[in-house]
């Protein structure tokens, strides 16, 4: 399975993470990082190695175009485009994350569907004639969008189980939850946002937004352990992100 990861100038190392570090542990999986140029390319969360241009790929089984803050620019570039294009009709499938999905609505892509995305991006998803859907997941066809990175780990998932199986997911989700242990097991800053994920769960009346202001100060980049924990509670994942983005 050969896997291409999208970069341009702005995009979310996080998001980057979990679709390499879940897809690339799937049997038999290649992960390349592809971009306009060979080179790095930054943005929050660290730089990205482009391992192929945009014109060196010919087939791949799953691209994904990660979210950023660069995506406006990106949605402007001709080459990026072309590339989404053509693999639209050559992949099995083309995931999204968060302002991903504008790069796809850009490229024609979406065909004027709503599509999941971050919380900001809806104005700039309209610029292109699709609309912001406010699932978290949403699938149209072979194009997968998702609004953040909680749930680019529960896509990422989601894929490995369409393509080897429910045990396959599994594994991967234990083997990276076994990685993180360690991390786990200590009392760092972002501790507080796994343990009241877990104490909400199925507790809706005290997930309001001044208590969560209150207790819980997310981090700006969450570990991927964390975010695997953290998948299966992305409705109070998602607040958790907004709160901290208000307080700044």
């Amino acid at each position: 399975m050969r896997v291409a990861i999208v970069v341009y100038d702005g995009v979310l190392g996080s998001e980057c993470e979990a679709f390499s570090s879940i897809l690339g542990l799937a049997d038999h999986a290649e992960v390349l990082v592809v971009g306009a140029r060979h080179g790095w390319y930054s943005g929050p969360g660290g730089r990205q190695a482009v391992d192929l241009c945009f014109d060196e790929v010919d087939r791949v089984d799953i691209v994904v175009v990660p979210g950023g803050l660069g995506c406006e620019r990106a949605a402007d570039d001709p080459e990026l485009r072309e590339f989404l294009g053509r693999m639209e009709r050559a992949a099995d499938w083309v995931v999204a994350s968060s302002t991903g999905s504008v790069l796809l609505a850009s490229a024609g892509l979406l065909q004027g569907s709503s599509a999941a995305t971050h919380w900001l991006a809806g104005d700039l998803l309209r610029r292109y004639g699709s609309e912001a859907d406010s699932r978290r997941l949403v699938t149209t066809g072979n194009v997968i969008t998702c609004e953040g990175q909680i749930s680019a780990v529960d896509a990422a998932f989601g894929l490995v189980e369409r393509l080897d199986g429910a045990p396959a997911a599994a594994r991967i989700r234990a083997t990276l939850i076994e990685r993180g242990a360690p991390l786990l097991r200590q009392d760092p800053w972002w501790r507080p946002v796994v343990d009241r994920a877990r104490d909400l769960v199925g507790r809706p009346d005290l997930t309001t937004r001044a208590e969560i202001n209150h207790r819980v100060d997310e981090p700006v980049v969450t570990p991927l352990s964390v975010m695997v924990e953290l998948v299966d509670n992305d409705d109070l994942a998602r607040q958790l992100r907004r709160s901290r983005r208000r307080r700044r």
